[in-house]
This record gives C-alpha cells, sequence and structure tokens, in this order.
C-alpha cells in the first residue's frame, strides 16, 4: 500500500488492522488543564508505523487526537471535539468532526465528516474519547 495514494477500502482496512505501541506508555488524562502525549504504533501486517498524538489546551472541552503516518505526515484519522468549523470543498461541518483520510483527483484532502455516523459524542470528556479512539482506529495496548 501506498500511504500518498490511498483508495477508500485500503483506508478501511489500515483503520481495522491491529496496531500496537512500540512502548508501553501509560495514559493518565487528568480531568483538568494541558494535556498532550505522543506516541508511536506500529501495524505488522501492513509494514507501517504511526504516530498518535493526543492534545488538550486550556479548555476542558476541545481536545483532539489522530494517528498520522510517519513516511509522510498525513492523517489517517483525526478526531476534533469544540474546534472550529471545518470547510470541506463541499461544504462546512461543525467544529466536532472526524477527518478520515480522503484521496480526491489524486490528492489527499484534510476533509471532514460528522460525528453522527461515529462512536464519539462532543459531550465526551477526554479520557472517554480516548477510550473511545483507540478501540476505533483498533490501538491494542
Amino acid at each position: 500500500m501506498d500511504p500518498d495514494k490511498l483508495t477508500d477500502s485500503e483506508v478501511s482496512q489500515l483503520i481495522s488492522e491491529i496496531k500496537e505501541f512500540l512502548d508501553h506508555p501509560a495514559f493518565n488524562a487528568p480531568a483538568f488543564g494541558k494535556y498532550k502525549q505522543e506516541e508511536n504504533l506500529s501495524d505488522n501486517i501492513n509494514g507501517i508505523t504511526y504516530k498518535l498524538h493526543i492534545y488538550r489546551g486550556s479548555l476542558e472541552s476541545k481536545y483532539s487526537m489522530h494517528i498520522r503516518f510517519l513516511s509522510n505526515n498525513i492523517h489517517l484519522v483525526r478526531l476534533c471535539i469544540h474546534g472550529s468549523v471545518h470547510h470541506n470543498y463541499d461544504g462546512n461541518v461543525s467544529g466536532n468532526h472526524i477527518h478520515i483520510y480522503k484521496l480526491h483527483n489524486g490528492e489527499v484532502l484534510d476533509y471532514a465528516y460528522p460525528l453522527d455516523q461515529t462512536p464519539f459524542n462532543k459531550s465526551d470528556d477526554l479520557a472517554k474519547s480516548m477510550d473511545k479512539f483507540f478501540k476505533y482506529v483498533n490501538i491494542k495496548s
């Protein structure tokens, strides 16, 4: 698979493949305050290494998390809660959205989808969303 030109079925396959931490990190997201963690993940089936990034600033309700390819820094999946409205080429999506890798006319787009077809909820705290995100992208500890 070429992470610069993935088909929709390849994207679905990569999301569902088991990803494991290269180290054994501890995730202790406090209920309040800033939080940032980055860890490397490996998909041994496809030989792909990812970067997991989780970030919350000063506002407890605003956070994001993503996994991206180390080889090209492109997101496979990114969850944004209480962020800015996202502007897709075909319309806008609220500040609560998920980006899933999308190839359009030979280019990888920064394309966002509403959360209604996902397990994510804008009212979830960071720890609950992390748990859901790990399940969604099949990260095993």
